[in-house]
């Protein structure tokens, strides 16, 4: 059965809201994992790439369109090397980004915090996935991929 975008977006916040009680050790130990993934499926992904460009090219697709579902072995690499940076940044939830003291004792601060649920729209670009989903995931965000 094909969920209406009420139940998805139910469901994007209530995943949202797990996320964020997660530590932030707990979210980088699972971007870890996903740059190991990646790295170990590196010929697996590619595999099903080529045949996806296969497919494109079969049913006529522009050439413009199919060099962008291209992913180059150099691209998965470049992947896994910005899923590591994303997981070796400091935590950004809670950084305080300005303080005020208006008065004693009543201080206003502007601090980072999770959105919640973010609808990401993207088109023929394999690479932006990964790049999205590792991105939201550090900031604990919860998205709604259209593609």
């Amino acid at each position: 059965m094909k969920e209406t975008a009420h139940e998805m977006a139910v469901a994007a916040r209530n995943s949202s809201r797990r996320l964020q009680a997660l530590k932030y050790e707990e979210r980088r130990e699972i971007l870890l994992a996903v740059a190991d993934a990646l790295e170990k499926n590196k010929k697996l992904i590619r595999l099903e790439n080529d045949a996806d460009i296969d497919d494109a090219s079969e049913v006529g697709y522009e050439k413009s369109l199919i060099s962008r579902l291209t992913l180059k072995p150099e691209k998965i690499s470049s992947l896994v090397k910005s899923v590591h940076m994303l997981a070796d940044m400091e935590e950004p939830i809670g950084h305080i980004l300005k303080r005020i003291e208006l008065v004693d004792d009543l201080v206003l601060e502007k601090i980072l915090c999770p959105l919640g649920v973010l609808l990401v729209i993207f088109e023929s670009q394999p690479d932006a996935l990964v790049q999205c989903v590792c991105f939201i995931f550090i900031a604990t965000i919860i998205s709604m991929f259209v593609n």
